[in-house]
């Protein structure tokens, strides 16, 4: 019964530590492709940066990456997070 239960505890964190793995990967990811969008949206001069000189380009380049990485730090921290969803304080 003992052994039992403990290869379904350790069956099932094992599942649930890959599922995380994948989803950061996947996110880390679409991260990377935001990015990359970006970079080439400002060397072709399209879309929100059609018309702007080189300085204001890479500065709405760089507001950009920084939103990326902030909501990437979000998800990251999201996935650490306790299965019930409320992070514990320290302390408890």
């Amino acid at each position: 019964m003992t052994v039992g239960l403990s290869l379904l505890v350790g069956g099932s964190t094992g599942f649930m530590g890959y599922y995380k793995f994948r989803e950061r990967s996947f996110y880390l990811q679409q991260s990377a492709d935001q990015v990359e969008a970006e970079h080439n949206a400002m060397i072709l001069s399209v879309g929100d940066y059609r018309g702007l000189s080189q300085p204001e380009a890479l500065a709405r380049l760089v507001e950009r990456v920084e939103q990326i990485r902030n909501e990437q730090r979000r998800r990251q921290q999201q996935l650490d997070q306790p299965a019930g969803g409320q992070a514990l304080e320290p302390g408890e």
